[in-house]
Order: C-alpha cells, then structure tokens, then sequence
C-alpha cells in the first residue's frame, strides 16, 4: 500500500485552476450490457437512515435525480444502522440469499472492503482509465492496496481527523482563542481553565470504541515514522514496542486529568458527543473532515466565526508532529448477488459524478473523492484551512485503515478497557499485539 497516495493527489488539485476540467471521454471499453426489463436496485448504507442530516438530504436527492433519468429503475434504499452495520452485512452475505442480499453497500474504505472481498465483484469492466483518473482513494478500494489494481469499489469521499474548538469558549476562559493550545502542556492548561467555568474540555464518545481509534489516528503520527508504521502493519515492528507506548500513554492521561464530560464512555460518538461540543458544554472535539461530525456541521451550529481547527497537541516533538490523519471515506460497491451489475455501477457513478462532486462540497460540506470539482465552491474559512494544511504537506494517513479489521477492534477494546480502568497501557499493548500476532498467522495460513 502507499498510504499518501490519496492524501498527495487531493493535495495537487487544490493547486490547480478552480475551473471544471472537460468532462471524461466516453468509454471505448466493453462492458456489461444493461438490462431491458425493469430494473429495482436495492441500496443499503448509513447515511440514508437520517435524511434531515446533509449528507442523507444529499443522497435522498441524488436518488430522486437518477430515478427521473433511468425511469426503467427503481431504487430501494435501505438506511441500515452505523453502529451495526458489518455484523448486518456477514449475516446477509452468510446466508447468501440473492433475494436479500443488497446490490449495492456502503463500505468504509481500507480493510473493510478487502474484507468483503469474496461478497463483491470486481469493477474492471466498467472502471475505465479516465474514469480512475479523476478520483483519489483507489490505494483503498482495489485488491492488494494497489491503487492502480483491481477495483472493488469506488471511492466518493475523503476523509480526515481533526481537533475543533470552540473560540468563544477558550476566551471566556481566558485563553487566547487567536492561537489554540499547540503542545500537550498548554493544551492540558487550556482546559484546566475551561473545566473552571463548569465546562468540560473534550466531548467524547466512548460507548462504541470509536472516539479511541480516532484518537490513535491522530496521536500516532507523532510516535512512529511511515516507515515504523508499515513496520507495524507487517507485523516487523510490535505492539509492544517502546515507540507505541506514548499513544495509550496520553490517552491514559487525558482520562486520569478529567479532560472528558461526565458519562464519556457511555456516550454515543454519533451524534451525542458532537452535540455535547455544539452545545458549548465542551472546549475541544475530536472530529472529522467530511460527512458528519465535521467543520460544515460543527460551525452550522457555533457559528464559522467560533469555530477553529488544529492538529493535534504536540507531546513528542520532532518531524511530522504538526501533520494531521487524511484517507478515505465512504466508497460504493457491488455485491456478486447483483442481478443488474452494470445498473448497479451505473448508479454508483452517478452519485460520484461531477456535478454530484460539486454538490458534495457545497451541500454536504465534504470533500469529494472525484476531483472534478469546483474549487471556487470552498469559502468556509475552516474548509480552507484544513485544505492549507494538505497543500502545506501535512497530510499523514490513519493508521488503522489498512490494517485487519480485528486488530482494529482490538484497538478501540483496550482504549475502552484503558479509559475504564479495566487494564493498563502495558496490558493493552500486549492484548493489541496478540490479536495481530494471530491475524500474522492466519494470513500465512490461507
């Protein structure tokens, strides 16, 4: 895998002209030919359980426009729950039922795809070279994590891992709001004042695990080189290693300071943590870059005015400590019960078109993974900034996408067991490493 890939080619598009490039040419390759009879296509993701919420608006409509454009399909879209999802999905691809199963699923890119493999079908009919060219992501979505391989999916949006503050907040506190808390020190002091005004200073959600794999994608970048986190990956650089500590090390801190509201880790991440920000009863929020949780949704609430962003504190000081976790989002696939294949990619292009890649930016406030899009169309200040950030070079990626799904849950148990008191740093790094250690081994295994 080359897990800069997408965060590099997003980065040269900032750069480049705000004007629309000419529309892709039409294929030349052969593909599958659509069917003549009527067509229901059944659509299962997330996001469509919450329509009021930008992202389901955006995709409700979406639905609405290709179904006015294909009046032969008809669309079944089914919201399915987040926090559930995959145990859903092994259910049905277990049972293996064309009746049931979906033919097309929301994946989050990265291991989960690569999960999924023996359930999807491989899109190299209908991927044409242009087509591959105007989005990023691909390094996540295709066998082997070879961005220019197989494709299993099609990636739609970007994502990334940010810290949110609230401005008026840290000023009524008495922090300079202008210039946020930049080292673990001043970070750790900043909140010492905040909890003075009866206030919190991180809204977290911990009931689920995953406010601690968002925290280890963005603490990680300052403990380990890209080298150390192949390494890791591979398996040649342990869990248990010296250089991992200070992950969980400071995780453990913030929870010992009282950093988190009360009932943290009972805590819904979606959407009750983000809420416990918006509402002001929190300083800080660790979020995201696209969809939810993220700059458009936070500073729709606060206000844009009284929102910052920054990476994270510094407590390891030296290169790559001001960089912030970037890769892929949500991406589109087509399940092997598919009776309508070519229907099915049809629609997934749809909604990762051009015009829907401007509409993604402006309506949902997220940053689209087809690069075709309108640049003029990105004027909120903390949009800007985040992309300042990638042209700058400061984009790492996440160090959980890539790795087996197991060592991921893995990963959010012990930060829960840690933030609980059920073990200790030491304890979590050695039930990390066994988990990986068995992963290793079934892997050689197959």
């Amino acid at each position: 895998m080359a897990p800069r890939t997408l965060a590099t080619a997003f980065l040269l598009t900032l750069l480049a002209a705000c004007s629309k490039p000419p529309a892709p040419p039409p294929a030349t390759t052969p593909t599958p030919a659509p069917s003549t009879a009527p067509v229901t296509l059944t659509i299962w993701d997330w996001h469509a359980t919450d329509p009021s919420k930008p992202i389901g608006k955006w995709l409700a409509g979406i639905d609405q426009e290709f179904q006015a454009a294909h009046p032969g399909i008809k669309l079944n879209h089914v919201g399915q729950s987040h926090t559930e999802y995959y145990e859903i999905l092994k259910a049905t691809f277990s049972a293996a039922d064309k009746a049931t199963c979906p033919d097309v699923v929301m994946l989050h890119q990265g291991s989960r795809i690569l999960d999924q493999e023996p359930s999807l079908i491989a899109l190299t009919p209908y991927v044409t070279d242009d087509f591959r060219a105007a989005r990023v992501g691909w390094d996540l979505t295709c066998k082997g994590y070879d961005p220019k391989g197989v494709p299993l999916a099609v990636p739609i949006a970007v994502q990334g891992i940010v810290w949110y503050y609230n401005k008026a907040l840290l000023k009524q506190a008495g922090v300079d709001a202008s210039k946020p808390p930049q080292t673990w020190d001043a970070f750790l002091a900043a909140i010492a004042k905040v909890k003075k005004l009866g206030k919190s200073g991180i809204a977290v959600g911990e009931k689920e695990g995953f406010w601690g794999e968002w925290w280890i994608n963005s603490a990680w970048l300052q403990c380990l080189s890209d080298a150390d986190a192949k390494a890791l990956t591979a398996g040649t650089l342990k869990w248990t290693d010296p250089r991992v500590a200070p992950i969980f090390e400071k995780l453990k801190e913030l929870n010992d300071k009282g950093c988190f509201q009360d009932g943290a880790m009972s805590t819904p991440l979606f959407p009750d943590a983000g809420e416990v920000f918006m509402r002001g009863d929190a300083a800080f929020f660790l979020g995201l870059i696209s969809d939810v949780a993220h700059w458009k949704e936070l500073g729709e609430i606060i206000g844009p005015e009284n929102l910052g962003g920054m990476t994270c504190p510094v407590f390891k000081p030296g290169q790559g400590a001001d960089r912030f976790p970037t890769g892929g989002a949500f991406a589109y696939a087509v399940t092997k019960w598919s009776q309508h294949p070519r229907e099915a990619f049809d629609y997934i292009a749809f909604v990762g078109s051009d015009q829907h890649a401007d509409s993604f930016l402006k309506d949902v406030g997220s940053f689209p993974a087809n690069q075709h899009y309108d640049a003029k169309l990105m004027t909120d200040p903390n949009a800007k900034e985040i992309a300042g950030w990638m042209t700058a070079g400061r984009a790492g990626h996440q160090l959980t996408e890539a790795m087996p799904t197991a060592v991921s849950e893995a990963l959010k148990r012990e930060c829960q067991r840690i933030l609980s008191g059920q073990t200790d740093v030491k304890g979590a790094m050695e039930a990390v490493e066994k988990v990986a250690e068995g992963e290793r081994a079934r892997a050689k295994g197959k």
